[in-house]
């Protein structure tokens, strides 16, 4: 079980997509692997209230910029993740 950084729900693992900051300090959606990560819910209502919170900080225990998060946000929606499961 895992805490959507979005919403605050616990979920299973498998219904999250996990987000990690590579070396380079770009925020990424990740399937699994080494490092510190978060986990959002695949809704964009869930992706949009990562903006103004502080659980990035506690989740990567560093500060991710708005516009990293912003452009995440906008790749999330590129690439339809909302609707993958439909």
């Amino acid at each position: 079980m895992r805490t959507c950084l979005g919403c605050g729900t616990r979920d299973r693992q498998d219904c999250l997509l996990r987000l990690v900051v590579d070396p380079s300090g770009k925020l990424k959606v990740q399937d699994g692997g080494p490092g510190r990560g978060g986990y959002v819910h695949k809704q964009e209502t869930c992706w949009e209230s990562c903006l103004g919170n502080k659980k990035f900080y506690r989740a990567f225990h560093m500060e991710i910029s708005r516009e990293a998060r912003i452009k995440l946000i906008q790749e999330l929606r590129e690439r339809n993740w909302e609707n993958a499961d439909e």
